[in-house]
């Protein structure tokens, strides 16, 4: 991974598929899921690719083995956060593996659901020795700069890759947190990451020609837009706000949970793939969308507008 431009960058591609896998017949539209290995974006891709027929690229630290009924298109592998990448370098990263894989085609659909959850590290005692404090202070900063590498610099990543590939009719989808419309203690470095998602969300979606704005709002964003990529003019950007999604480590971490009460990953999926597939049925441009299940299990999960 020491060269952009390296064949050490290993990304993996296949052929294109132009087929639909229910057999209708329409154009074929490409995914970009950022955290594909993990339990959401895996969900999120396999719907994609095995049940919408869509050409899907993942990219995440390192890619799960191929299953038996679908695999990605592609595969972008990104840098450990043990490094600790800047933007610039994910940036990098992806704008090299997913231009490999494109080989000229648009990207239809962008979807952020790389993250993961730290609380705070503890302080030490106001009186506690030096070493301590400092060795404390440490702690501190890498707790808040690992949940900024996990949470947010991949949607900051993703939105550079946008204005550079992204299709007309273009999706944008970022995983935020219902938790972080509101204090966060306890979880310092994990609110702000996610609120700043949250902003990301708005002001990208404000800057598109699909959100509601005044008069003044659209004259000015008009001309934001004369000066950027086209791929703004008709950009949804919609962040879904889970309280918990029902995963395996989320499970492991609290085992006496009310699973019931917790979002499925493939009810996010199906709502996603319903966005791409269908334009007109998306929220407008720069809204936050809780989601969370519906009381009758068989009905999968609500999303509700927030913002």
């Amino acid at each position: 991974f020491d060269s952009m431009r390296s064949p050490t960058l290993l990304v993996r591609k296949v052929c294109r598929r132009w087929y639909h896998a229910t057999s209708v017949a329409q154009e074929n539209k490409i995914a970009l899921v950022l955290g594909s290995s993990g339990s959401l974006g895996s969900t999120v891709s396999r719907y994609l690719s095995r049940d919408l027929g869509m050409t899907v690229i993942g990219a995440d630290l390192m890619e799960l083995p191929n299953e038996t009924d679908w695999q990605l298109d592609g595969f972008v592998p990104m840098p450990p956060f043990g490094q600790k990448p800047s933007v610039g370098t994910l940036t990098t990263r992806l704008l090299y593996g997913v231009s490999e894989v494109l080989e000229g085609d648009k990207i239809d659909a962008i979807i952020c659901a790389s993250g993961g959850w730290e609380g705070d590290a503890e302080f030490p005692p106001a009186d506690s020795d030096m070493a301590t404090a400092e060795t404390a202070a440490e702690e501190y900063g890498q707790t808040i700069e690992k949940m900024m590498r996990m949470n947010l610099y991949p949607v900051l990543s993703a939105n550079y890759i946008a204005q550079r590939y992204m299709a007309k009719q273009g999706l944008i989808v970022v995983m935020g947190a219902t938790a972080a419309l509101t204090a966060t203690p306890g979880m310092l470095g994990y609110g702000i990451a996610k609120a700043a998602s949250h902003h990301f969300v708005q002001s990208l979606g404000a800057a598109s020609g699909l959100a509601p704005s005044t008069k003044a709002q659209r004259q000015h964003n008009r001309k934001l837009r004369k000066h950027q990529n086209e791929y703004l003019d008709e950009l949804t950007v919609v962040g879904i706000l889970p309280t918990m999604i029902d995963t395996a480590s989320n499970r492991g971490s609290d085992p006496s949970a009310d699973f019931n009460s917790w979002t499925k990953p493939i009810d996010i999926a199906k709502e996603i793939g319903t966005w791409i597939d269908k334009p007109l049925l998306r929220p407008h441009s720069g809204s936050l969308v809780k989601v969370k299940p519906h009381p009758n299990e068989s009905e999968g999960a609500f999303f509700q507008l927030v913002r």
